[in-house]
């Protein structure tokens, strides 16, 4: 049985999804002719532009995060309920990993070979969907979709890796925040500050 709090256990199920994602996306994109990584190309311009892109995303996170009002509660107890338990007991270089691997991976599937295939509306609709947590959620997933189709687009040529540099650093930052605050809520207090 899955043990969420085994650190071996939910980083081998979370290699194994996010791995999933890349293996479909190239395997359907050679089905259907569609290389995925055709804009992908390593250049420095695109990874700066990555960081500095992740910024708005980032800020939005951290202040529905950490001061969360309406629906927005709903999201942070269940990420503070399913993921922030799991996501405590890994290692900070995990969380680099766990970054990278979403980046990569859901990038790779959604502006690598959805967008050419079924066009950016389409694919971010369904970017939406795939987050679904709540229905504020998958909107909340839709218009960051669409914010990273429209950042592959923002440097001449088009180039996947600044949409993957933005989303390997939102879910790191965002991870780092969720764990920070979690491990601070589940602090055991000292035993001056028991009362009996």
């Amino acid at each position: 049985m899955f043990d969420q709090r085994d650190r071996s256990q939910f980083l081998n199920f979370a290699g194994l999804i996010e791995g999933s994602l890349a293996l479909a996306a190239l395997s359907v994109g050679w089905l259907l002719e569609i290389n995925p990584l055709e804009h992908f190309s390593w250049d420095w311009l695109a990874v700066g532009w990555g960081l500095l892109g992740a910024v708005p995303t980032l800020l939005v996170f951290y202040l529905a995060y950490r001061f969360p009002i309406g629906e927005l509660c709903k999201i942070r107890d269940f990420l503070s309920r399913e993921l922030a338990p799991s996501l405590s007991i890994l290692r900070w270089y995990d969380l680099i990993l766990m970054a990278l691997l979403a980046g990569v991976s859901e990038e790779l599937l959604f502006r690598g070979l959805l967008q050419p295939w079924i066009g950016g509306l389409s694919c971010n609709v369904l970017f939406g969907v795939v987050h679904w947590i709540t229905p504020l959620y998958a909107v909340l997933a839709f218009v960051t979709g669409s914010y990273l189709s429209w950042a592959m687009t923002f440097t001449e040529p088009d180039n996947l890796l600044t949409p993957i540099v933005i989303h390997a650093t939102h879910d790191y930052l965002a991870f780092l925040v969720i764990v920070s605050i979690h491990n601070r809520t589940t602090a055991i207090p000292p035993a001056s500050e028991i009362v009996d």
